[in-house]
C-alpha cells in the first residue's frame, strides 16, 4: 500500500489533469473577441479578419474582432495584458505594438514578454514603399532625387509612430540624406486613403493592407523590405536590390493572449492555428496579402518574440529614432 501522502499527491495530479481536459473541452462555451489593436483597413486588421473567420469555424463559435486603434497598436495591448486570462479574449500581436512601440514611446505599461502568452504565429510580410500614380518617381533612386529637388523637403505618411513602416522612413532619410518629414496616421487605412486621393505622396505601409492597391493601380509600389521579391508582386524590387541593403526589415503577425491564460486554451489554439495556416486556401489568400504563412508551436514562438523585442531594442537604441 502507498503512502497516504503519496495516494493524495495521485489524486490530486489526476484531478488537475481531469480539470485540463475538462476545460480543453469546454472552451470556448461564448463567443470569443480577437481584439486588434489598428482601425478597420490596415494590415492587422485585414489578417485578423482571415483569422478570425478561419477559427470562428474550427472552434464552433464566434470569433468577433474588435479593433482597438491608437499609438501603433499599444493602446489595444495594453488593454488585452489587463484583462482575465480565460480564453475569451485574444490579440492579433504584430512587430510593431509588440517590438518596436515598446522600444520607442517611454509610456508603455506591459511588458511584451512577461504579460503576455504568445499562442501561435501567424506568418511573415515586409514593408513596402508606395507613391501615387502621378508621383514622377518609379524607382527608390527616383524618388530620393526628386526629394533632393524638393527645397522643403519631401513628407511620408506611415501607419503611425512606433511602426516598422516609421522605422523604415526614418532609415532611408537617414541612409539616403534627404529630408523626409514623417506625417504619422492613426492606421494603414486613412493614411491609404489619402494617398489615393493624393492628399499625400509618398507612403511606407505593410504589405497586407497595400497588397489590394497595388494590384487596382490607384498606388505604385517602389520597393520591399523583405530579403527578397514576394511571390505576390515578383515585379517590385527590394530595398537591397535598389541600393539600400540596410533597410530589410521582416514583420510578424501572431495570435497573443493576457499571461497565464490556461495551457488548454494555448494547445488548443494553437493546434488550431496549424490546421489553418496549412489549408491551401488560406495559404492562397494570405499570399495574395504578400504574407508567408508560418506555424510555430506555442514555447517557439514565445522566444521569437522575445528575441524579436531584443533586436528591435537595440536597434532603436543604436539609431536613435524616436517617435514623433
Amino acid at each position: 500500500m502507498y503512502p497516504k501522502f503519496l495516494a493524495t499527491g495521485a489524486t490530486l495530479f489526476a484531478g488537475l489533469l481531469l480539470a485540463g481536459a475538462a476545460q480543453a473541452q469546454s472552451w470556448p462555451a461564448k463567443p470569443v473577441r480577437l481584439i486588434v489593436p489598428f482601425p478597420p483597413g490596415g494590415s492587422t486588421d485585414v489578417v485578423g479578419r482571415v483569422i478570425a473567420q478561419e477559427l470562428s469555424v474550427r472552434l464552433d463559435q464566434q470569433v468577433i474582432v474588435d479593433n482597438r486603434p491608437g499609438a501603433s497598436g499599444t493602446i489595444g495591448s495594453e488593454a488585452v495584458a489587463r484583462l482575465p486570462a480565460d480564453g475569451y479574449t485574444l490579440l492579433l500581436s504584430n512587430v510593431g505594438s509588440q517590438g518596436v512601440g515598446p522600444s520607442i514611446f517611454p509610456t508603455v505599461k506591459y511588458d511584451t514578454v512577461n504579460d503576455f502568452t504568445h499562442i501561435a504565429m501567424i506568418g511573415t510580410f515586409p514593408n513596402v514603399l508606395l507613391v501615387h500614380p502621378g508621383v514622377p518617381a518609379k524607382t527608390v533612386g527616383e524618388l530620393v532625387a526628386l526629394a533632393r529637388k524638393t527645397g522643403s523637403g519631401m513628407n511620408y505618411a506611415t501607419s503611425g509612430n512606433g511602426s516598422t513602416n516609421h522605422f523604415n522612413g526614418e532609415m532611408l532619410k537617414f541612409y539616403a540624406g534627404v529630408n523626409m518629414v514623417h506625417i504619422p496616421y492613426k492606421g494603414s487605412g486613412p493614411a491609404l486613403t489619402d494617398l489615393i486621393g493624393k492628399q499625400i505622396d509618398v507612403m511606407f505601409d505593410s504589405m497586407p493592407s497595400a497588397a489590394q492597391h497595388i494590384k487596382a493601380g490607384t498606388v505604385r509600389p517602389l520597393a520591399v523590405s523583405s530579403a527578397e521579391r514576394t511571390a505576390a508582386y515578383p515585379q517590385v524590387p527590394t530595398f537591397k536590390e535598389s541600393g539600400f541593403d540596410r533597410l530589410v526589415i521582416s514583420n510578424w503577425f501572431g495570435i497573443s493572449a493576457p499571461a497565464r491564460t490556461p495551457p488548454a486554451v494555448v494547445e488548443r489554439i494553437n493546434a488550431e492555428m496549424k490546421v489553418i495556416l496549412a489549408k491551401p486556401d488560406v495559404i492562397t489568400r494570405l499570399e495574395g496579402l504578400g504574407l508567408v504563412a508560418q506555424h510555430l508551436p506555442a514555447d517557439q514562438f514565445s522566444r521569437f518574440v522575445a528575441t524579436d523585442v531584443d533586436n528591435w531594442r537595440a536597434a532603436v537604441k543604436s539609431t536613435g529614432i524616436k517617435a514623433d
